[in-house]
C-alpha cells in the first residue's frame, strides 16, 4: 500500500499517543485509513506547542473529550523511513486518568472505526501500529505488528 506522506509526516517531530479505558478497562483503538493498522489515538504536537497541549488537542480533535487528568507512560524516539527521508518521531504514550465529554470518532474519514476492545482483542488484530505495540509491551505482551 502506498501511503501519501504530508510535509509535516516528512519532519522530525514530537508525537503523542494516548490510552484511554472505558469503565469496563477496555482500550480506545482506531482503524487508521492512512496506515492500514489499529491504533491507540495518536497525533503530531505542533512547533510551538507542549506535548500536553498536544495531546489535549488531538483527543479534542479525534475523540470530542477533554482532558483532565494523565500520566506519562514512557518516551521512545522512532525512525521511520518516509519516501526516502528518514524521519525522527520522539512518542510520548500517556495513559488518560481523567477525562470529560463523550468518546466520539469526530474524524471518519482518517479512522474507519474506533472502538473499546479489550486486551485481548486487540491482540487478534491482523495490523497494529508501534505505540499500540509499545503499550502492550508495557503491560507484558510482544507480538509483531502484522500476523496472519
Amino acid at each position: 500500500m502506498a501511503i501519501n506522506y504530508n510535509l509535516e509526516d516528512k519532519k522530525d517531530h514530537h508525537g503523542v499517543a494516548v490510552v484511554i479505558k472505558d469503565g469496563e478497562g477496555r482500550i480506545l483503538v482506531q482503524e487508521h485509513v492512512k496506515y492500514g493498522f489499529w491504533t491507540i489515538p495518536v497525533g503530531k504536537v505542533k512547533d510551538d506547542q507542549s506535548v500536553l497541549d498536544g495531546l489535549k488537542q488531538e483527543l479534542g480533535e479525534e475523540c470530542n473529550i477533554a482532558v483532565e487528568d494523565c500520566q506519562e507512560i514512557i518516551v521512545k524516539d522512532y525512525f521511520y523511513d518516509r519516501d526516502g527521508e528518514m524521519v525522527k518521531v520522539i512518542s510520548h504514550l500517556f495513559e488518560i486518568l481523567k477525562y470529560s465529554g463523550d468518546v466520539t470518532n469526530l474524524e471518519p474519514a482518517k479512522h474507519r472505526q474506533q472502538v473499546f476492545m479489550s486486551v485481548d482483542d486487540i491482540l487478534k488484530m491482523p495490523y497494529l501500529s508501534d505505540l499500540i505495540l509499545l503499550y502492550l509491551d508495557q503491560i507484558g505482551f510482544k507480538r509483531e505488528a502484522k500476523i496472519s
